[in-house]
């Protein structure tokens, strides 16, 4: 309908380990469920953000939900552009990102004392990760809301200049979204599990807009 947002966001994240143990605590079973709903994404980042993760499985399982709460979000603020959404309602959805994304912050320092391997390494680029997409929305989206809620074709020579500038930052986000994405299979290996499958967010998405009417 308007502008095309460069959203490349984990079309493909891989989705879970196949040789997850048997007889987890209660509050551990979320993250050992087939994370293919989103039911099971939100209550796999629920059991992880009250300490669940029990292993490297379970860990890389509740990281993976909490990533992709926040990459559904990221989804429904294009889907909301594209309709010209409301003002208030694109300010709501990026209110509740930046929440997710500290529930995110405060889950991952509960594990910053495991010494699963790589687990370090996974919280620091995690740690990027959040910090770009905080960025996005905090130097960008924010002053693109009100111009979101419009046709482009009514946009001020000063917005199309933001527009530019959130191009520009969005693209140096894509580097830290491309290295996360690569680093589920270092994290795999260096744990000795196996990853498969794939998380549709595009359905997830739908999922969430259905919820919400």
């Amino acid at each position: 309908m308007k502008k095309a947002y460069l959203f490349g966001l984990m079309l493909s994240i891989l989705l879970f380990s196949c040789n997850s143990t048997q007889d987890k605590e209660a509050n551990t079973e979320a993250l050992n469920e087939q994370l293919t709903s989103s039911t099971n994404i939100k209550e796999a980042s629920k059991s992880f953000a009250q300490g669940g993760a029990t292993n490297s499985e379970e860990y890389f399982s509740g990281l993976l939900s909490s990533v992709v709460e926040i990459d559904v979000k990221l989804r429904e603020i294009v889907r909301l552009d594209e309709t010209d959404a409301a003002v208030n309602k694109i300010n709501a959805v990026l209110d509740t990102t930046l929440s997710k994304i500290e529930q995110g912050r405060k889950a991952i320092k509960l594990y910053q004392n495991e010494d699963w391997p790589k687990r370090a390494e996974f919280h620091e680029i995690t740690e990027e990760w959040f910090t770009a997409v905080e960025g996005l929305i905090n130097n960008h989206y924010r002053q693109l809301a009100e111009p979101m809620s419009r046709d482009m074709n009514t946009w001020t020579a000063e917005e199309m200049q933001a527009y530019e500038a959130y191009l520009d930052a969005f693209d140096l986000y894509l580097d830290i979204d491309n290295r996360w994405i690569d680093f589920q299979d270092v994290y795999a290996e260096a744990n000795e599990f196996i990853l498969e499958g794939t998380i549709n967010e595009e359905a997830m998405l739908e999922e969430e807009l259905i919820s919400n009417e």
